[in-house]
C-alpha cells in the first residue's frame, strides 16, 4: 500500500503507481465518512477528465459511495473540474 499524498493542487500520483484502484478506494472511503459525518443527505458529483483509467477510478469511487448510501451524480463522459463545480451549486450537493 503507498502514500497517498496531496499537493496545492489536489493528488500527486502516477498514474498505475500510486493512483490505483486501491488508492482510489482508500480515498473515496475516506471522503464517504467525512461527507456522512457532516450532512444529513448527503450527496456528490463526481467526473473524470481523458486521461488513461478515468472512467475505471471514477467508477470504483461510485462504488463506495453508494455502498455507503450517498447519493451520486456522475457525468456520462470526462468532463473538466469547472463543470463538475457548476453541477454541485446547481444540484445542491453536498
Amino acid at each position: 500500500m503507498s502514500d497517498i499524498k496531496f499537493g496545492t493542487d489536489g493528488w500527486r500520483a502516477i498514474i498505475a503507481k500510486d493512483f490505483t484502484v486501491e488508492n482510489v478506494s482508500r480515498v473515496a472511503y475516506a471522503t464517504a465518512e467525512w461527507t456522512l459525518k457532516n450532512f444529513k443527505k448527503p450527496s456528490i458529483v463526481i467526473g473524470h477528465d481523458c486521461r488513461f483509467g478515468g472512467k475505471l477510478f471514477v467508477e470504483t469511487a461510485v462504488k463506495v459511495f453508494v455502498s455507503k448510501g450517498i447519493k451520486v451524480y456522475m457525468a456520462k463522459t470526462f468532463i473538466s473540474t469547472p463543470m463538475i463545480s457548476l453541477g454541485v451549486k446547481e444540484l445542491k450537493a453536498s
